[in-house]
């Protein structure tokens, strides 16, 4: 596995030009969400092995939809399960304008030294 694309399928405002599979985040179990992701990481890697990944990718929906507290348990899991290392050459984060003010705020995308 040399990349990793990681599926976030909610958001604040549904655009109706998009294709993608997405929800509108009000009354979404989220947080079930999010431990059910780290739950499919972790049978991943038990399948594949730990392998190097040099790409990864949250796209969604909208994955800055998140509060600060969601993106962090997201963070915590890529960071515990997935171990991205300093060899990784693209991490991308899908946005839009006006959720990226937590992106901003939000200390827990910086990788962990």
């Amino acid at each position: 596995m040399k990349a990793a694309y990681i599926h976030i399928p909610f958001c604040e405002h549904i655009c109706h030009y998009c294709d993608f599979n997405k929800f509108f985040i009000k009354t979404q179990p989220v947080d079930e969400y999010l431990a059910a992701l780290e739950k499919e990481m972790q049978h991943t890697i038990e399948q594949k092995g730990e392998q190097e990944l040099k790409t990864i990718f949250i796209g969604g929906g909208t994955p800055t939809s998140l509060t600060v507290s969601q993106l962090d348990k997201l963070m915590n899991s890529i960071h515990s399960v997935l171990k991205p290392t300093k060899n990784l050459i693209e991490f991308a984060v899908e946005a839009k304008t006006q959720t990226n003010y937590r992106l901003r705020s939000c200390m827990c995308l910086k990788q962990p030294a």
